[in-house]
């Protein structure tokens, strides 16, 4: 018997499989092979929120965790999916400045931060009044490291199969799910939880992202570009620029508005000739109150769900999934931030 059922291999179902894996705890994933917005993720590491120079929510708590826990993976892989770059804030106003060097003197974003108004130094970047530089970030080529880390699972590790609700059964050691046994079962299934029976009145949003991959041979930058949007080298002239925050169009089409939403952003960082290469989209698991699902269904004590992580999943799963590991565990509790049993009255409404 298996102690977990992940279903999902996102972000957040790799990084409880490895926490798993690291506890010598047993477990099996089951993906339906469409992937999700960790497939198509800058994957960008960054604890600041730029728009407003300060730390995100538990920002360097999860950097601090995040770091160690990718680069034991990529050890353990013999992959390479870590590319440290720092970011380049573009100022649009001259009052960024001063903003810019008191935020660098606050507790917790010293470490980030560099005082200093750098002048810009490459002439494709349209950056006139400079930029900020935000050290220890970088880029987790996430379809690398999810290629790898699903490349290193056993046979019985990995069931390629859509998930069907119906056949998960509850029993007196945990539950079934048609031959597997295991004592928990754990939904990693980013915004696809809307259709998951168990959790789908949760205040899951979702955004969709669109993303387009360009060349540009001319920009030569090996920072990561910050204005209206991302702009991140992700090798061969390529780089990846975006994303959207569409609240309504739940689709996965790719459309003609967010493409020219895009464009006219790049437009405004850079001066290079580019070429689009890719126009992707996905949608991303975001929650009303932008704080994650964790924990326990509250009539199913084996059933868990471990979702919600937004556009900074990359920084948060490993401490996030270590979280829920520990509160299975009964190591610790969950923080009431992130525990799904603040929603707690949207399971009752559904009865």
């Amino acid at each position: 018997m298996k102690h977990s059922l992940i279903v999902g291999l996102g972000l957040a179902g790799l990084a409880y499989a490895e926490h798993l894996r690291r506890a010598g705890l047993s477990f099996c994933i089951i993906d339906g092979g469409k992937g999700g917005s960790s497939q198509i993720a800058a994957g960008i590491y960054n604890p600041t929120v730029l728009k407003r120079f300060s730390l995100s929510w538990n920002g360097d708590l999860f950097h601090s965790y995040a770091l160690p826990f990718y680069e034991q993976l990529q050890s353990r892989l013999d992959s390479d999916f870590i590319h440290p770059a720092p970011i380049h804030k573009i100022f649009i106003k001259q009052s960024e400045h001063n903003d810019w060097v008191s935020a660098s003197d606050q507790q917790g974003l010293k470490m980030f931060l560099d005082p200093k108004i750098h002048a810009n130094a490459n002439v494709e970047v349209n950056a006139t009044l400079g930029h900020g530089q935000v050290d220890h970030t970088g880029r987790v080529a996430t379809q690398t490291l999810l290629k790898s880390f699903r490349n290193s699972l056993q046979p019985e590790e990995l069931t390629m199969e859509t998930f069907e609700y119906d056949k998960l059964e509850t029993t007196v050691f945990g539950i079934q799910y048609k031959q597997i046994k295991a004592e928990h079962i754990v939904f990693c299934e980013g915004y696809q939880m809307v259709n998951n029976p168990f959790f789908k009145m949760l205040p899951l949003i979702g955004l969709k992202g669109e993303i387009l991959i360009i060349k540009a041979p001319t920009l030569k930058s090996e920072s990561i570009l910050k204005g209206p949007i991302f702009i991140a080298p992700i090798g061969d002239d390529l780089y990846w620029a975006g994303a959207t925050f569409e609240r309504n169009d739940k689709t996965l089409n790719c459309t003609s508005q967010g493409r020219s939403w895009v464009e006219e952003r790049i437009r405004k960082m850079i001066s290079s000739e580019y070429e689009v290469i890719e126009h992707i989209t996905q949608i991303r698991p975001t929650v009303m109150d932008r704080r994650p699902l964790i924990g326990t269904h509250p009539d199913h004590q084996n059933i868990h769900l471990l979702n919600g992580f937004g556009a900074r999943g990359v920084l948060g799963a490993p401490v996030l999934s270590k979280w829920l590991l520990d509160h299975i565990e009964g190591i610790s509790e969950l923080p009431t931030a992130v525990n799904l049993s603040r929603f707690e009255s949207y399971f009752r409404q559904s009865d």
